[in-house]
């Protein structure tokens, strides 16, 4: 069972944060493949059902420049998380709660944002901007 504070310290163990905000947030630049890299941030959430939750997002690349249908035929091939546009951004994002799950749930859950966010942001950019 993980809260929030429990939750930040595992990952200041396993990865670098880049910067963290007051309200929680963290962003992180992660290696992926072939020298490329992807910038993740988790933040704290309260969901609908009132209770805390972890969200995580990573950036696929700018609304305006991407072909949204076949983003969304890409992203709907993962198993979990699905696309989003925040101020103009696309971001690929999944939640997962805190408190039901062990720490250890939270690394495939994080991962999988990455590495969906980053073949998103190649195979719809061929970039790295990301």
């Amino acid at each position: 069972m993980a809260e929030w504070d429990d939750l930040v310290a595992f990952v200041r163990v396993r990865y670098e944060i880049m910067r963290q905000q007051a309200d929680g947030e963290m962003w992180f630049r992660l290696p992926t493949k072939a020298d490329r890299t992807q910038i993740v941030a988790v933040r704290p959430v309260t969901g609908e059902d009132e209770h805390p939750w972890a969200q995580i997002t990573s950036p696929i690349g700018r609304v305006a420049d991407l072909d949204l249908a076949r983003m969304l035929e890409l992203a709907g091939a993962s198993v979990a998380g699905g696309a989003v546009a925040v101020n103009g951004l696309v971001l690929f994002r999944h939640s997962i709660p805190l408190g039901d799950t062990a720490l250890d749930g939270f690394d495939r859950s994080f991962r999988l944002v990455v590495d969906v966010a980053d073949r998103l942001e190649h195979e719809l950019t061929d970039a790295d901007d990301h």
